[in-house]
Formats: C-alpha cells, sequence, structure tokens
C-alpha cells in the first residue's frame, strides 16, 4: 500500500449514530463529476469505521472519529488517483433495510455494498450482478473459500477479498491475570470457573450487546465448535430435534443461556455496540465472543497510556469436541444488478484484493494469488496454537441445498429472521429467577415442533 497515510485527505468526517452518511473519497461533488465525465461509484458499507476512522475518546471522555485510521477511505484516494474513478461512501444501519429498498427497485443509484446482513440465494439471484465465473474465481481466491461464497448458475453473486478467523475469545490479559491467569483456559468446565471468578471481582465475564439480535448469529458458529464439525448448524436438518441439548445448535444455546442464569453476561443495557467494545478495552468486561472483526476495534479503543497489546485474541475452550477456529472468507461485497458502473465495481473489489497491508490492517488476510498474504499481528497467538496442533482450523461450510432447505425451513417457522431461532429460548430465561427453566423448555419443545412440522412439508433432508 503505496504511502497510505500520507494520502489522507479527510476533512471534518463525523458519525451519526446510525443515521446515513456519505463521504466522496475524491472530495468532489456529484454535479463536478458528472460535467467532467468522470466514472463514480457509489458504495454502501456497514463498516463506518473504515471510511470514518477509529472511535475514540479524548481526555474529557468525549467520543470522537480519528480519521487516520479511514482506512478504507484513505486506500480509496489512492484507487481514484490510479483510475479516475471517484468513490462515494454511503453509511449503512446493520438491518440492511435501506440496502435491501434500493435493490428491490434496482435503483442505479446503488452500485457496490458491503455484505452486513443476511441475504438468501434467492436474493442473490434476483438483485445482484455477476462478479465472476466460480471456476476462475477457484483459481484467484482458492477452491475452499469460493465454495462458501454465494454461486448462482456457475458465477459469483458476492465476493470475498480476504480470509479471517471466526468466533474466538478477544480478551482483556489484564482482567484474567487479576483472576489467576495467564491464558484462556482449554477445559470449558475451567474456563467456566474463571468467568465466575471475573464475576465475583464485580467484573462483567461477557459483553455480549443483547441489545440487538445480530450478535445472537454468532451462535451458528459456535454450534460448530460444540459439534466438532464444521456445519454443525446446517446440519439441524438432520438433527431429530435440532433445539434440544442433545444436538449442536441446541448444546449451544443451552450454554449461552446457562451463562445468564450465572450472570455471565452484562446486567446492564449498552446503548450500542462501541460502548460494549470499549467495556472490554478498558477492562469494565472480560471478553468477547465474536469473529476476528472485533479485535481490531477494541485494540483502538484502548485508553491512552494503556499498552495495546492488554487485547488478545485467542481460540474457545473445548466444548467437548476438541478445540477449533474457524477460517472464514472475509470482506463480502455484492454489485447491485441495477447498477450503471459494475464493470467499475468490479475493477474496485480486484483493487482492495490486491492490497494486503489494507486487508492485514483492518484484521484480514489477502487470498489473492497474485499478492503475498500478511497476518495482523493479533493472529499471532492462534497461529502459534494451531502450528503446535493445540487448536484445529476448520473452513467455513460451503453454501449447497441443505443450506437453502434449513434456510428456508427456518424462515416457514419464523425462526430465521433477527436470530429468532437461538434469541427467543435465549429470552424466556428471567434472570431474577435463574434455577426456573419451564419457559425455556417450553419454547425449545415448540421450536422441534415447527421445525419438524415444515421440514416434513417441504419433504427435505440433510443430503451428504
Amino acid at each position: 500500500m503505496k504511502n497510505l497515510k500520507r494520502r489522507l485527505t479527510v476533512a471534518g468526517l463525523t458519525a451519526i449514530g446510525l443515521s446515513v452518511l456519505a463521504v466522496t473519497a475524491c472530495n468532489k461533488s456529484e454535479s463536478t463529476a458528472t460535467t467532467t465525465g468522470k466514472k463514480k461509484l457509489v458504495v454502501y458499507t456497514h463498516q463506518t469505521q473504515l471510511i470514518l476512522g477509529d472511535e475514540k475518546k479524548d481526555a474529557s471522555g468525549n467520543t470522537y472519529r480519528d480519521p487516520s485510521t479511514a482506512w478504507q477511505k484513505i486506500l480509496t484516494d489512492q484507487f481514484t488517483e490510479e483510475t479516475g474513478i471517484e468513490v462515494e461512501f454511503v453509511g449503512y444501519g446493520s438491518d440492511g433495510n435501506v440496502i435491501k429498498q434500493l435493490l428491490q427497485v434496482r435503483d442505479p443509484g446503488l452500485d457496490l455494498f458491503s455484505v452486513g446482513f443476511t441475504i438468501t440465494n434467492a436474493e442473490y439471484e434476483r438483485y445482484m450482478a455477476p462478479i465472476m465465473p466460480v471456476a476462475e474465481a477457484e483459481v484467484i481466491y482458492g477452491k475452499e473459500l469460493v465454495a462458501a461464497m454465494p454461486q448462482v448458475d456457475g458465477t459469483l453473486r458476492a465476493l470475498n477479498i480476504a480470509k479471517e478467523y471466526g468466533e474466538a475469545l478477544t480478551y482483556n490479559e489484564d482482567v484474567i491475570k487479576a483472576v489467576g491467569y495467564d491464558e484462556i483456559p482449554t477445559d470449558f468446565a475451567e474456563f467456566e470457573m474463571m468467568l465466575q471468578k471475573i464475576k465475583d471481582a464485580g467484573i462483567t465475564p461477557i459483553s455480549l450487546h443483547r441489545v440487538e439480535n445480530w450478535p445472537m448469529s454468532v451462535l451458528g458458529n459456535i454450534s460448530n465448535y460444540v459439534g466438532g464439525r464444521t456445519d454443525s448448524f446446517v446440519k439441524m436438518l438432520d438433527d431429530p430435534e435440532p433445539f434440544s441439548e442433545a444436538y449442536p445448535v441446541g448444546k449451544t444455546i443451552k450454554i449461552y443461556t446457562t451463562w445468564k442464569s450465572k450472570g455471565f453476561f452484562e446486567q446492564e443495557v449498552y446503548p450500542d455496540f462501541g460502548i460494549a467494545m470499549d467495556s472490554v478495552a478498558y477492562g469494565k468486561a472480560g471478553m468477547m465472543l465474536f469473529g476476528s472483526w472485533v479485535v481490531q476495534q477494541i485494540i483502538s479503543r484502548v485508553p491512552e497510556g494503556v499498552r495495546t497489546d492488554v487485547i488478545k485474541f485467542d481460540a474457545v475452550p473445548d466444548f467437548g469436541n476438541g478445540r477449533y477456529i474457524l477460517v472464514n472468507p472475509a470482506q463480502p461485497y455484492a454489485i447491485n444488478a441495477g447498477s450503471k458502473n459494475i464493470e467499475e465495481a468490479k475493477q474496485y473489489l480486484d483493487f482492495l484484493a490486491h492490497q494486503p497491508e489494507y486487508l492485514a490492517q483492518i484484521g484480514c488476510i489477502a487470498v489473492h494469488k497474485d499478492v503475498t498474504p500478511i497476518a495482523p499481528g493479533h493472529f499471532t497467538l492462534i497461529q502459534s496454537r494451531v502450528e503446535r496442533g493445540e487448536v484445529q482450523q476448520i473452513i467455513a461450510a460451503p453454501l449447497t441445498q441443505n443450506s437453502i432447505d434449513n434456510d428456508e425451513i427456518l424462515k416457514d417457522a419464523n425462526l430465521l429472521a433477527d436470530n429468532k431461532w437461538v434469541g427467543l429460548p435465549f429470552d424466556t430465561l428471567d434472570i431474577t429467577k435463574p434455577n426456573d427453566w419451564s419457559a425455556y423448555d417450553a419454547q425449545i419443545k415448540r421450536q422441534n415442533d415447527l421445525y419438524n412440522q415444515y421440514r416434513k412439508e417441504r419433504g427435505a433432508s440433510y443430503k451428504n
């Protein structure tokens, strides 16, 4: 990445909650771009820290954006300089409603967007432009990773330009050392003992950010660790009672709800995810359990005067079938089928895929065959465990008919949207009555009955 910081031209960028914001890469108006005949891409992103900079706090505790860390904005200035293609960024919320509305009417004002919400295969087919043939993508990005990218009729409908580690523990080392641990325990019982000690010390063991529904989606990937295979969530299609604790998905929900009953999650309501991340950065909470995308953001929030390497990233404990780390395709983008700039959008994606320094900076590893990958420093601990055989890597499950059938059954049962498949049973437990599981058990039975009803109606079965 050529003189990335030198190219900073961002001025006056501020975050306005989750409201829509726009930044033009070359700071030129749309009318100027039109009259000069230059092309302009409109890129929607849910990763607003990449275009506005990381959120930080000043000496008075006020939050501000640091434009020197607006890595995608800075890099895109270089793209514009090299190609003459201007780029306008627009931020959007995690529910994706703005994107969905634009796609449905094929609004040409949206060219490209980062995929930050759930999209079905049918929606990819209906609303997204083909990016490249699958066979070509396999040569460039690797067969295993491409298998997990959305495909329609032999073409990619979304492209992941990098890879990253999936769900793991981003933790504050000072917190666990304060209760007698130098690292995350491998044994699950010992791990829970550590969480109890953190709670007894008056610190939140795990920040969940339950005020929103999307954090619950991580349980789909964590169920792979519980089941010891890469497709445990999809394999619920083969489980007689998938939400019962005898099966990976049900066991994962039970683990999380048990942690809730023990008070291992925050007892306050975080008004936004930034406050939840601050809790770990400031040592008010021990850890978060998300993918590696969260690590760099928490590191950036460590208060001034505290060493940034207090934030560590390690694999989850052994849930009973071994210790694992997912390797996921990362940084997914899709192109609006209604765009008038499809080739320019592809050119921009290819440009980003060729930037290993940038991808490492935002917590990913480049996978394009023509670049030398660079691993972010915070991956070192997990990589060393993988090399010693303490942790096994598992590649994200490919998108198959099983995935489609499972999603459709959950949708029929009204359990897919807002991650109700996990949120509903989790929320039934009343923390003032931690030993009363009657409402939880009733909800699990309802979900099993609904799943089996619609599985039977569809005649769907798991295909090996």
